[in-house]
């Protein structure tokens, strides 16, 4: 039975919480606590490297809000002032160390928890206090005796045993981290984080199976999870299993949300005959039978921008997406509705949301691709390489409409004209693009070293006509960082449209290939993330001797790219900061990116 941690979150975020608490009571399936950093949807990573970052925590206190309960707006001083009139509380003690933990008053903390570790001494709330302060220290040998103490007070909390896996990997014992996850996982199945730790420790060492057997275990759980459905795709890829990969690939690309489609053919005649506030009461009436299924919001939703209902209507696509955050065509119809009432921020933002999504199916179209051609299935292979290539369109207009929108913000800003409703609009739309492609490229002269923009640049000139060199800017993309995945596909599918069909499957393949060192190399960078002091004093120190030797790199731009191929910081969001990057008087790009990291 599964116990001991807080209300952790299935899925990539914004999940639905499930508890896995002290009642003892079993978790719902795929449960885990946030990541380093919670990822919005759609992939940005190497398809293969995103493994090594899954199941990391922001830091140890995370996995124990159970044990150290803290209410929401506790507040250190207020709280010392109750304990100087009830100091013999242990719920206060428990409450002011863990506000101090928070506040980084690190003393008060450890005086609290010892106080109540006196008070309560066959309690494992204290311990596991005083193992996040050491945590918070960088101290994880010292970490996981304390935990391993706690543990001998509740032998049957899988997040103890968890916590004690972490600290042992993030120490280098990668032995002794294994034996603990697999004890939180046999005492927790469900327990989604020890899993994908589990799964990062076999990527790092080679073992392609051993990280497939958990992800398989993953499917189980949540079968409709597209992003664990492919993630095992490409394992078994990996792994040399193209059926058991073609299985998965198929299964997920599948997966749709819960349409309701009961009663929508009334609906449907209603509106065809122009009889909207009819079928809106009908539709009404579904959604409040199928709470949900978001399909039955986003139409809402397009009955009531027909009524002219922009506050309604918006209303129904956030609502559809708060149920599904991974619905494309939910968050095409919000950023199209925010881009026809002039939020152009809002528009391009939610586009840019859009592109990650639709990346994510071509990965999935990519990977059944490359499986069917290592089955031998080299025609069926074909068609589904030209099926991801269908796809592409949508990124590169997607891409190009959230950068466009984003200038033309700029544009009214600085009292321009106000929008599409300009009679000359198609002709400024080509305008913003070009303007687009130049700032990308001044930022390239300045920064020619850095992947990602040249990998968004390949975009726009895609989007322009302007094929033969965007294969040339995608090359440059994977030549600085070869296991840029979204540059390959995008590569492999430009070289397909161009005859050059063997060197695209070659880049096909490449997207989901990993050499060891690069996979160690990443794991370590997961692991150093994880670990926040040390990480910034690491960056800060390489960047130090950057300069001392007269090296100009676009260090933090592409550091920020690894973190997001690992999957440990949000790809649309930092996508989004780099469209901002380009905007005038916007930060220097290397000081823009400390908000990324």
């Amino acid at each position: 039975m599964c116990g001991g941690g807080p209300a952790i979150s299935p899925g990539r975020a914004p999940r639905t919480s499930g508890p896995c608490g002290s009642t003892r009571t079993c978790s719902p399936p795929g449960s885990r606590w946030l990541r380093c950093r919670p990822a919005t949807a759609g992939r940005v990573m190497s398809y293969l490297l995103e493994v090594l970052g899954r199941g990391l925590l922001v830091d140890l206190r995370t996995a124990y809000a159970r044990q150290m309960p803290a209410l929401p707006d506790d507040d250190a001083d207020a709280l010392a002032e109750r304990l100087a009139a009830s100091p013999t509380s242990y719920d206060l003690l428990m409450r002011f160390g863990a506000a101090c933990l928070h506040a980084v008053r690190l003393r008060e903390a450890q005086s609290a928890f010892e106080r109540a570790r006196a008070l309560q001494p066959d309690a494992p709330g204290p311990l596991l206090g005083m193992a996040c302060l050491c945590d918070e220290l960088g101290q994880f040998e010292r970490a996981a005796n304390l935990l391993e103490l706690a543990q001998e007070l509740d032998p049957g909390d899988p997040a103890i045993a968890f916590g004690i896996a972490f600290c042992h990997e993030r120490r280098g014992a990668r032995a002794a981290a294994r034996a603990a996850y697999q004890q939180a996982v046999a005492l927790c199945p469900e327990l989604r984080n020890a899993r994908e730790r589990l799964a990062a420790l076999a990527v790092a060492e080679g073992d392609w199976d051993a990280a497939a057997a958990q992800y398989a275990e993953l499917v189980e759980q949540l079968p409709d999870d597209v992003d664990v459905l492919t993630l095992l795709g490409h394992l078994y890829v990996r792994a040399g299993r193209p059926r058991d990969a073609i299985d998965c690939y198929q299964q997920a690309l599948l997966v749709e949300p819960d349409s309701g489609e009961d009663g929508l053919g009334r609906v449907d005649r209603l509106a065809a005959e122009g009889a909207l506030e009819d079928a809106v009461r009908q539709l009404e009436t579904l959604v409040e039978s199928n709470p949900g299924a978001a399909p039955l919001r986003v139409q809402l939703g397009d009955l009531y921008v027909k009524l002219g209902d922009d506050v309604r209507a918006l209303a129904e696509y956030q609502t559809a997406l708060a149920t599904q955050p991974n619905f494309l065509e939910a968050t095409v119809k919000l950023g199209t509705h925010h881009m026809r009432q002039g939020r152009f921020v809002d528009a391009a933002v939610t586009f840019n949301r859009a592109v990650e999504l639709n990346d994510r199916l071509i990965a999935a179209f990519a990977g059944l691709g490359v499986a069917q051609h290592a089955a031998g299935h080299t025609r069926e292979s074909l068609a589904t390489f030209d099926l991801a290539a269908s796809l592409e369109p949508s990124t590169t207009l997607l891409f190009s409409e959230a950068l466009r929108l984003r200038l033309q913000a700029e544009e009214r800003a600085a009292g321009g004209p106000p929008g599409d409703d300009d009679p000359h609009h198609a002709l400024r739309h080509d305008a913003l693009l070009r303007e687009a492609v130049r700032r990308h490229e001044q930022a390239l002269h300045n920064t020619p070293n850095h992947a990602d923009l040249h990998y968004r640049h390949g975009l726009l000139l895609r989007q322009l006509g302007r094929h033969e060199e965007a294969i040339q800017a995608f090359r440059h993309a994977v030549a600085i960082n070869p296991h840029y995945a979204k540059a390959l596909v995008k590569l492999a599918i430009s070289l397909k449209e161009s005859g050059a069909t063997e060197e695209a499957i070659t880049c096909f393949q490449r997207a989901l290939e990993l050499h060891p060192r690069f996979a160690d190399v990443h794991y370590q960078l997961g692991l150093l993330f994880a670990q926040r002091n040390c990480f910034e004093l690491a960056v800060e120190e390489f960047e130090r001797a950057l300069a001392d030797r007269g090296i100009s790199a676009s260090f933090r731009a592409n550091l920020a790219e690894s973190l997001r191929q690992i999957g440990v910081v949000d790809g649309a969001g930092t996508t989004w900061q780099a469209i901002e990057d380009l905007l005038p008087g916007a930060h220097d790009l290397l000081a823009a990116r400390e908000a990324v990291l």
